[in-house]
């Protein structure tokens, strides 16, 4: 079995700052270093007690078995290339790309090369939707007739390469056929700029899943921080609230026919709903033990599943470009 992981990450940003955070805490790992071309960022690194490489070859002259790369999405592809040139095993946050042409051509880079791959897609690991779609798995819900997503707040300061669908909306994209299993088919999209004027900051998409109909609102836009998932069945209802990393379930129901409605209402009001047992933890810390797990030889998650969120988002980006306007808001008083 290999000794330490000797693992490097690239970009300390708010993700890889995290990334780093967590990998220093594991027992098994040596983080060697991290790599930006910052020179504020390498300062960051290092006031955090990391060592900091200006370039990425330095990092890989350090020695290093796996990458975390965390740059920019449109970056992805270019920085990898250097890694899979030596044999590192790469975890490579969402999306694997900036579009569908340069994920495919870095997994065939990597598969090639023999060089293990995994996409960061942390919602995956968030403990309450892990237990969900264990539960879902196991037939509770019974056939899915809908899922219902949404993952809406204000625009954070470090996304400037990347549209809303790209940077968030791909996470539920990417749900919808982890849970499902199935091949997504856009059936209609919409959205536009509401803030931004060149990328799109609000979007809502209805997918099919094999039968299951799947609606997903991501924006930029409600000033509220919403992260929620809602599935639904023909034996019962899960709902997720990822930040809360609570999981609920509400077993289908047998109403008796009634012309009251204040019985039938009453009826709808003693519906259960049941809290699953939910052991919260950091969902990034699970998924870099998958990755560590699979640097040292275990299965890693199918990479190629990654490529339909990138698929849809791009889909349903042309349909949006085609159809709508960009909306203005009025300037408050």
């Amino acid at each position: 079995m290999m000794e330490d992981v000797r693992i490097g990450v690239v970009g300390y940003g708010a993700i890889g700052r995290h990334h780093a955070r967590n990998l220093r805490e594991m027992p098994g790992v040596v983080l060697v270093g991290i790599a930006d071309i910052l020179p504020s960022a390498r300062d960051a690194a290092e006031a955090a007690g990391f060592r900091a490489f200006a370039t990425s070859a330095a990092l890989l002259d350090a020695g290093i078995d796996a990458a975390v790369i965390a740059v920019p999405s449109s970056m992805h592809e270019d920085v990898a290339e250097e890694f899979v040139d030596r044999s590192v095993a790469l975890l490579v946050e969402k999306p694997l790309a900036h579009t569908m042409l340069a994920a495919k051509r870095l997994m065939s880079r990597c598969a090639r090369a023999g060089v293990p791959l995994m996409v960061g897609y942390v919602e995956r690991y968030n403990p309450a939707l892990e237990v969900v779609r264990n539960f879902v798995a196991d037939g509770n819900l019974g056939r899915l007739i809908s899922m219902s997503a949404r993952r809406v707040g204000v625009l954070p300061p470090r996304i400037r390469d990347a549209s809303v669908l790209v940077d968030i909306g791909v996470h539920d994209i990417d749900i919808a056929a982890w849970i499902t299993c199935a091949r997504l088919n856009l059936l209609c999209a919409q959205g536009g700029m509401a803030v931004l004027e060149d990328r799109l900051d609000f979007a809502t998409l209805m997918l099919d899943a094999a039968g299951t109909v799947v609606s997903i609102e991501a924006n930029w836009i409600t000033p509220v921080k919403v992260r929620e998932l809602s599935i639904t069945g023909t034996n019962g209802y899960c709902h997720v609230d990822y930040m809360t990393q609570v999981a609920t379930f509400a077993p289908g129901q047998s109403f008796a026919p009634t012309s009251d409605y204040q019985e039938l209402v009453k009826q709808y009001e003693e519906g259960t709903l049941i809290q699953l047992p939910v052991q919260k933890r950091e969902p990034l810390a699970r998924e870099l033990e998958v990755f560590i797990e699979g640097v040292r030889g275990a299965a890693l998650p199918n990479p190629g599943l990654a490529l339909a969120s990138l698929r849809i988002a791009e889909e349903a980006t042309a349909v949006i470009n085609r159809n709508s306007h960009a909306i203005v808001l009025a300037n408050p008083a």
